[in-house]
């Protein structure tokens, strides 16, 4: 493997305007991530509070000693020196790890860590937090896979009707193991099938939820480079974070003004906030018969959802978290306060949308008097195989054009630059011409043939359409003629801009695994990166 970078524009303007510099950072962020002494402020700042440590450091061993890792429970012990930092982002759990981008996360956590555990001195530990609370089993219950030379939505069979949260949501092991293997033969039979499909039908056993299955091939993967795992579902989680929940409670009108504040500021500097949260939103779930309630703050103080299906009281909101904190979860705008009263985290991993909406949380983050972490976008990268870089200069385009660029276009183009005759001039020019001899001779007919206007149109419109059929089968032939090289276009745009979207958004970690074996993400890993807002290509 060998990696070179390049600038490239994001979709998101927000995120340009943070990369490009042109962002007043200080009134979104409590940190300025491109101040080179950036992480030595923050831990600074971080040694200055306390931290709940040895209940932190043994709850996360008591977690995540079933993966057997030892590099990761030595980097859970090493919680307990005061000095010690966290570099953490999170996702939720999709099916076989979901998308690329959540591998893109982790390994910008574990070389965030790792570059700045040797630069301060100090022990920093990377910490993946899963959003097990998310309730939308839609967004996770698929891959994407090609058939037939096209790209296709391959979710599991099973349904789950209810709101609750995927941590909880059981694994279907019958539908689960006949969508795994699907998927992994359509990638195609390698020297590394067997022994992958042997490997995630162990993990697949041991797990009882979809959860624990991707927390199972997420630490297969990045185990032995000490990733720590976080479930936010976990029961035994909540009743460590009791008295975080309490806090939000209790200054949970000057959370929400706090994000009204910042999201009026976005506005009048030209940016679209993101979240959408009504001010009476209590930005907390309570967990009522599997499902997962949205709650409110009543005129009256009280707490209640949409539908009024549960309504406390503040003191009885507070004692039924007392009683039952599996039951609370939070939300889009309570989440990233939680990660930050739970661990001491010298920075947050952000994906894009990520970074746009915890700007959005500045003035919240103040509300609970705490600062954010800084907010770091995580890696951007595209995997080049070898043949795709070799089609790539056989149709004579530049990798950074071929991210950048619309390839159907740049295909279109250059047939156009290569057809022999231009068929569709050629049959426009023809049927013109035949439509005015066509009239010609109507009206010399209709004329004493009246009856004839209604067949004359239905025989020009005959005409016209046999003239389509063979611009159309003529292209066909220049196209089948050309095939060699417009196939290389396709297998292009299939693998490095999938459907016009970034590789990342679409493609899965265990193509690349079933290809070239188990040590890839490994390795993938094991390069060095900068963080330094350039999209990272990785030759393989």
């Amino acid at each position: 493997m060998e990696i070179f970078e390049f600038s490239l524009q994001s979709a998101n303007p927000f995120v340009n305007a943070l990369i490009e510099k042109s962002l007043d950072t200080i009134t979104y962020f409590d940190y300025d991530i491109h101040q080179e002494d950036v992480y030595e402020k923050r831990r600074t700042d971080l040694l200055k509070r306390s931290f709940n440590r040895a209940e932190l450091s043994s709850y996360l061993k008591s977690y995540n000693e079933k993966f057997q890792a030892p590099a990761t429970m030595n980097n859970i012990e090493r919680l307990l020196d005061k000095s010690s930092t966290v570099v953490v982002g999170g996702q939720q759990a999709g099916l076989l790890t979901g998308p690329l981008y959540t591998i893109h996360k982790v390994i910008s956590i574990l070389a965030l860590a790792k570059q700045q555990e040797e630069k301060l001195g100090s022990p920093v530990i990377p910490v993946f937090w899963i959003a097990g609370e998310d309730h939308d089993f839609d967004e996770i219950n698929h891959v994407y896979i090609q058939k037939n030379g096209r790209i296709k939505k391959k979710a599991i069979s099973q349904r789950i009707m209810d709101k609750r949260s995927v941590a909880f949501a059981e694994l279907d092991h019958t539908a689960c193991k006949k969508w795994v293997n699907e998927v992994i033969q359509s990638f195609g039979e390698t020297q590394f099938t067997k022994g992958l499909l042997e490997k995630l039908t162990m993990y697949m056993e041991k797990s009882a939820t979809y959860t624990e299955f991707f927390e199972w091939l997420v630490m297969d993967l990045f185990g032995s480079e000490g990733l720590v795992l976080i479930q936010s579902a976990d029961s035994a989680l909540r009743e460590f974070e009791i008295d975080y929940f309490s806090s939000l409670i209790e200054k949970n009108d000057r959370i929400s003004r706090g994000v009204r504040e910042q999201q009026q500021l976005m506005t009048e500097n030209g940016f679209s906030p993101i979240i959408e949260t009504a001010f009476d939103s209590a930005n907390l779930f309570y967990e009522l018969d599997h499902e997962r309630l949205l709650m409110q703050r009543l005129e009256s103080g009280h707490y209640a959802d949409k539908e009024k299906r549960v309504c406390f009281s503040k003191q009885e909101f507070l004692n039924e978290l007392a009683t039952h904190p599996v039951r609370f979860s939070n939300n889009v705008v309570t989440r990233p306060m939680m990660q930050e009263m739970v661990l001491p985290t010298l920075a947050f991993i952000a994906g894009p949308g990520e970074l746009a909406y915890w700007a959005e949380l500045k003035k919240a983050f103040e509300a609970i008097e705490l600062k954010m972490p800084p907010v770091v976008p995580r890696l951007n990268i595209t995997l080049l195989e070898r043949s795709i870089e070799t089609d790539l200069r056989d149709i004579e385009v530049g990798l950074h054009t071929a991210l950048e660029a619309d390839l159907q276009q740049l295909k279109e183009e250059w047939m156009a630059g290569h057809r022999e005759i231009d068929i569709d001039a050629l049959t426009g020019q023809a049927v013109m011409e035949m439509k005015m001899i066509h009239e010609e001779l109507v009206r010399k007919i209709i004329p004493d043939y009246p009856v004839m206007e209604q067949y004359a149109k239905k025989n020009i419109h005959f005409i016209a359409g046999q003239m389509d059929l063979l611009r159309k089968e003529t292209k066909k032939n220049i196209e089948r003629k050309h095939d060699h090289i417009l196939s290389k276009f396709d297998r292009v745009e299939q693998s490095i801009k999938p459907e016009g979207s970034p590789q990342e958004r679409i493609w899965n970690i265990y193509y690349y695994l079933n290809k070239y074996g188990s040590q890839f993400p490994q390795n993938l890993a094991g390069l060095s990166y900068s963080f330094n807002n350039q999209h990272k290509v990785v030759k393989i």
